[in-house]
């Protein structure tokens, strides 16, 4: 290897790495466990153009630099479009998936992802739960993660063993996401548009753009964060 070898290739490796330093910077820091099959995906596809333009000929440098470029350009745009249209991020992240049920095993959620009995008995199991009958609720998110919420009598402080009883939680219904009511929710759960205004009016808040996330709670309790802090975020 010669001195001109050693430059090009010092100043293309050195291009690739602060490059891809200001496009994590600009892509956000969403971590590892949490990333979805798309994001996973996204990511080992930037890591193949970068690594062509370091070891491209010179000729080509800038040609596999804008490929880079513009793969991180689209990616941004679809993650901004994502965040602004939840119906976009269910099609291209997916949702989540209940596989259990109050104990019971929902085979026909499990096909449609591919996930087999094994995958689930291994997953229980790195959470402690060797028994899918202690299981009230147990949720594939849509970054493959396992999430469990156990039946009332095996939650930990161990309830059972006192003789406290407590009802089974229910699942949070979801009412506003991103500034959009949930109308399905909404009439699936017998309320209305108008009290859920009269709920947000009694918090101080006007206008339905205000709020980033509002949920009936698990304990029944409405749920509101809001996304300007003049709004006032509370529970009833």
């Amino acid at each position: 290897m010669d001195w001109q070898e050693i430059i090009r290739d010092t100043w293309q490796t050195s291009l690739v790495f602060f490059s891809l330093l200001v496009f994590a910077r600009f892509l956000g820091n969403t971590q590892i466990g949490q990333l979805t099959f798309y994001e996973y995906v996204s990511g080992i596809t930037i890591g193949s153009i970068a690594a062509n333009v370091a070891a491209s000929e010179p000729d080509k440098v800038w040609s596999h630099f804008y490929d880079l470029a513009l793969f991180v350009t689209l990616t941004y745009f679809i993650s901004y479009l994502t965040i602004k249209s939840r119906p976009l991020r269910k099609i291209i992240e997916g949702s989540p998936t209940v596989v259990i049920e109050n104990g019971r095993i929902i085979k026909e959620n499990m096909r449609g992802l591919r996930y087999d009995l094994d995958e689930l008995n291994g997953q229980l199991r790195q959470q402690g739960i060797l028994d899918p009958s202690e299981v009230q609720y147990a949720i594939i998110e849509t970054s493959g993660e396992l999430s469990v919420i156990k039946k009332a009598d095996y939650q930990p402080l161990t309830k059972s063993d006192l003789r406290i009883h407590l009802p089974d939680p229910t699942f949070p219904v979801e009412l506003i996401m991103d500034g959009e009511i949930i109308e399905e929710n909404l009439r699936r759960h017998n309320l209305t548009q108008d009290w859920l205004a009269k709920q947000l009016a009694a918090r101080g808040i006007a206008d339905i753009s205000e709020v980033t996330y509002a949920a009936i709670d698990s304990k029944g309790q409405l749920f509101v964060s809001v996304t300007t802090p003049a709004a006032k975020q509370n529970n009833n």
